[in-house]
């Protein structure tokens, strides 16, 4: 560690070279002009962006928009040696900083807005010299404070001192500084600050405080820096592997100068040199950010930062470490377990089913599920196995489990299989409404082999439970639901029995239910057999259909009995009464059933969900149009994001509807559409809603930064009279903004090419413009004209989204050969980042809630969901691997992203 003296030396060379460094007047000059040009503009109410001249880098530094201000030279290279410092260590902990940064490096616009100050504004600047004495004073008193505070972070940071300790050293490992090397040898320290360097042929291991190990390749060299409990590796060049340790409450970086890398406990390797830098990950993940862009990486997969620098395979790039051998063991364990549980079998569809047949009468919810003991006793099985026999993936397993809370896995799956292997293969649920639409307790069947075997196991675990805890449901065996009575509620709330679970097991059914009776109902029907009414309900035919096609997942409700039974309860005043009428007018109190299925069907899961409707008419199934070509999907790209096409009966009277619902919850609608008309000449329907077809598309294909590359298709029948429309438009509002003082808001400017004419409309003042064109009955929309050129490319080559194999890949097996609406995704690209970003800004979230947030975006596949409007009814349907929309169980119950957890789930639950 460095003297006091030394740090006192430090201290006064970089505020006497900041103190010091001379800056032309010119530049002076010109920036003063700059300034007062803004004021007098912040005056009038403007706004300015990075579009306009760059002001130049701040003389004194004071604040966040005077560190900014350096960020041209610092990606230049030519600040000073003192202010590089600064900035440095001012990013590595300012985020609105940082982020200034990475938008510079990636070459996007930050937009800055100016407050209007006041007519006081200008007298500001003619204080008396008294006060701008006191002024210059305290101006000094703070500069000195505001340069005063990153060193001292820098040199004392909170949190502890970061060290490293040198745990292994072969052939020369040096210290080094500006003037003078000197050798280390085991046991030595490293302070943050220090570099530390490797001979050719020599490598090195480090302990860092935190625990983490960092194994150094020969040629290489790093420092290490702490801001509060994150702690940083600037890795100047070289190769190292990194045994990230858990971090408590903070991050491990490492930074290459054109990546950052950012763990909380994995093990990665990160080699940076002349051409760029290459990130392998061994165990767990990692994050990535390089030039604004932020990824997710997983055991055994890599980046690069320069599409010079190939992908080698991880098993070489780390070939060179001693701990080379477990390292490959383990990347082979987790890619042969994965293939091995990929194949385990899944529980087949089930055809018929008695427990529905015993569903209470009242019934409007149910649902049922199949028994996946099997499957999930198998994935733990061959799991266990290949633990035991890969001793590099039983250690990071126990890596992996150290210090978590929760029970064990292995536990909870043997209780779990005790249970099931007792049951039939199916698990049913159901729920009633009484007559006042209040919520009848839930009741739940199973089939059980052994009645016997199965009371004595459930005896034994209620006795467990009991003992385990006094605060739980008092779980209560009955012999005839008809001839027990339920427990006596005590008044006294501070002496209340424990509410209790009635379980019932005759003639090898299982039945538990909270109310007593609704086992009594169960038993009556069972005494009368064909004397259950629901089974004559239409709810119950409707449910029976799924079993008669193979039924999977399946939850059901009848939404007719609910909505009517619930009325009392959602209209109890007029404002509740308009809300309801709007309701009526959408069409939401005549849906009829909903009605989902989620089954496995060639390798893949098939999640279908139906809304019925008691009549078609009017609302929202009457929007959407029967199956049919969209040829707006021909503008749009393979590779787009995200895709959102549908076709509707009628534009107009679509808006209509939309109209009719907006007067009914806030009445006078009709009279301001009216004034519109009579002021401006225009008329929603006809110039708006008519002149289009019944086709829309909407797509984000490209990049999401420094532009967002989206893109919308219009089916146009009349685009004269539309682009008369919207010309019309911009005359109004231009002419309102002249009565407010402002002049040509909106500008239009248009270009032919190539005998078709492209239309620009611009914000004065805001790099802000809409860039579209009509080609073949279309209208193409995108934020540059480079966007509207592309797609009419897409189009003319035949390389659109309609033959991408991703796309074409969750195309369903049926009947259709269109669809009425769809819904396509590829977004794990995209979401990664913001999940980055997300877990990063709430650090109070427990880390399980950040860790299943960011195994949500890296698991999601890419998805077509789609839709067909037939009637009285809508399917909503998707094909898909690993669940819905790609999220697997595992990522929708919150579970942490742990391969042994999450890998299971989804193979036992989806197939995967």
């Amino acid at each position: 560690m460095k003297s006091n003296q030394d740090l006192n030396a430090i201290l006064d060379n970089v505020t006497a070279s900041i103190r010091d460094e001379q800056i032309d007047a010119n530049v002076i000059a010109d920036a003063s002009t700059r300034v007062w040009s803004r004021i007098n503009a912040e005056n009038a109410g403007a706004f300015m962006t990075e579009n306009t001249p760059t002001l130049a880098a701040a003389e004194r530094i004071e604040n966040c928009a005077d560190f900014q201000s350096l960020i041209p030279g610092y990606l230049r290279g030519d600040l000073s040696e003192a202010r590089t410092l600064l900035f440095k260590d001012h990013t590595h902990e300012c985020i609105p900083c940082r982020k200034a940064l990475k938008a510079a490096r990636s070459g996007a616009p930050a937009q800055v807005q100016f407050k209007a100050s006041g007519p006081g504004l200008l007298k500001r600047y003619s204080m008396q010299p008294v006060y701008m004495r006191w002024g210059i004073a305290a101006m000094l008193v703070l500069t000195f404070g505001l340069l005063a505070i990153p060193l001292v972070q820098r040199f004392a940071p909170f949190g502890g001192a970061l060290n490293a300790t040198v745990q292994a050293a072969e052939g020369p490992v040096f210290k080094v500084d500006e003037t003078s090397s000197s050798p280390l040898s085991e046991g030595q320290a490293i302070g943050k600050g220090e570099s530390i360097r490797t001979a050719k042929d020599a490598h090195a291991v480090l302990k860092l405080n935190d625990g983490s190990l960092v194994e150094m390749k020969d040629r290489s060299e790093f420092y290490l820096s702490q801001n509060g409990k994150d702690a940083t590796i600037h890795l100047d060049r070289g190769s190292i592997i990194v045994q990230a340790a858990k971090q408590n409450g903070g991050h491990l970086y490492v930074d290459t100068g054109d990546s950052l890398v950012s763990v909380t406990g994995t093990t990665f390797s990160v080699n940076t040199g002349t051409k760029g830098s290459r990130v392998s990950v061994i165990e767990g993940e990692v994050h990535l950010d390089h030039a604004g862009q932020e990824s997710v990486l997983g055991a055994g997969q890599q980046a690069t930062t320069h599409p010079s620098i190939q992908q080698v395979p991880v098993k070489e790039e780390i070939s060179w470490s001693r701990n080379a051998n477990r390292y490959a063991q383990s990347l082979a364990g987790l890619n042969s377990l994965r293939k091995e549980l990929d194949h385990v079998a899944q529980p087949g569809v089930r055809t018929s089913t008695g427990l529905l047949d015993l569903m209470p009468e009242n019934t409007v919810l149910y649902a049922a599920l199949p028994n996946l003991t099997e499957t999930l006793t198998e994935s733990h099985r061959i799991m266990q196995e290949r633990i035991k026999q890969n001793p590099a993936l039983r250690d990071w397993l126990e890596r992996e489990r150290a210090g978590q809370r929760a029970p064990g896995l292995n536990q909870t799956l043997d209780r779990v299989r005790e249970f099931g292997e007792r049951l039939g293969d199916e698990i049913a649920v159901g729920a009633g409404i009484d007559g006042e639409g209040k919520p009848v307790g839930p009741i739940v069947l199973a089939r059980v082999k052994d009645e016997a075997s199965f009371r004595s196991f459930l005896e034994g675990q209620i006795k467990s439970i009991s003992a385990d805890s006094n605060h739980g449901p008092n779980v209560r065996i009955i012999e005839d639901p008809l001839t027990t009575a339920a427990a006596a509620q005590s008044n006294d709330k501070n002496d209340r029995t424990r509410p209790e679970i009635f379980v019932w097991i005759r003639d090898g059914l299982f039945a538990a239910s909270p109310k007593l009776d609704e086992l009594q109902a169960l038993a009556k029907s069972l005494q009368a057999p064909g004397t259950n009414a629901f089974t004559a309900t239409p709810f119950y035919a409707r449910i029976s259909e799924i079993y008669g096609e193979g039924a999977g997942l399946v939850v059901a409700a009848d939404l007719q009995k609910i909505i009517a039974q619930t009325k009392n309860e959602r209209v109890k005043d007029a404002g509740d009464a308009k809300r309801e009428e709007a309701l009526q007018q959408l069409g939401v109190t005549n849906l009829k059933y909903f009605i989902l299925d989620q089954k496995e069907v060639s390798g893949k899961t098939h999640s279908r969900a139906v809304l019925s409707f008691n009549e078609s008419q009017h609302g929202v199934v009457s929007w959407l149009a029967a199956p049919g070509p969209m040829g707006s999907l021909e503008y749009i790209s393979p590779d787009a994001n995200v895709v959102a096409g549908f076709v509707v009966k009628n534009p107009v009277a679509l808006v209509d509807d939309l109209i009719g619902v907006i007067e009914t919850t806030s009445p006078g609608l009709q009279d301001q559409l009216k004034k519109l008309e009579t002021e401006h000449g225009l008329d929603v329907r006809k110039d708006f809603a008519a002149p289009l077809g019944g086709e829309f598309a909407f797509a984000v294909d490209g990049p999401i930064l420094p532009t967002p590359a989206w893109k919308m298709v219009f089916e146009v029948n009349d685009p004269a009279h539309l682009q008369q429309t919207l010309e019309k438009v911009v005359g109004e509002v231009n002419q309102q903004a002249a009565k407010e003082g402002h002049s040509n808001m909106l500008q239009w400017e248009k270009a032919d090419i190539s005998g078709r004419t492209f239309y620009t409309l611009k914000t004065a003042g805001l790099p802000v413009e809409v860039n579209y064109t009509f080609v073949n009955g279309y209208m193409v929309v995108a934020p540059t004209r480079a966007l509207v050129t592309r797609a009419l490319t897409y189009r003319d080559s035949g390389y659109t989204l309609l033959r991408s194999p991703r796309f074409t890949a969750g195309l369903p097996a049926d009947g259709n050969a269109n669809f009425s609406a769809l819904f396509y995704h590829n977004l794990a690209p995209v979401l990664e980042p913001i999940a980055q970003h997300m877990g990063d800004a709430g650090k109070n979230l427990p880390e399980e809630q950040q860790q299943a947030l960011k195994a949500m975006a890296s698991e999601m596949s890419p998805t077509l969901a789609y839709v067909y409007a037939e009637g009285d009814h809508i399917t909503f349907a998707a094909n898909t691997e690993g669940g819905p929309f790609g999220l697997s169980p595992a990522t929708l119950l919150g579970m942490p992203n742990a391969f042994e957890i999450q890998h299971i789930l989804q193979s036992g639950m989806h197939g995967k």
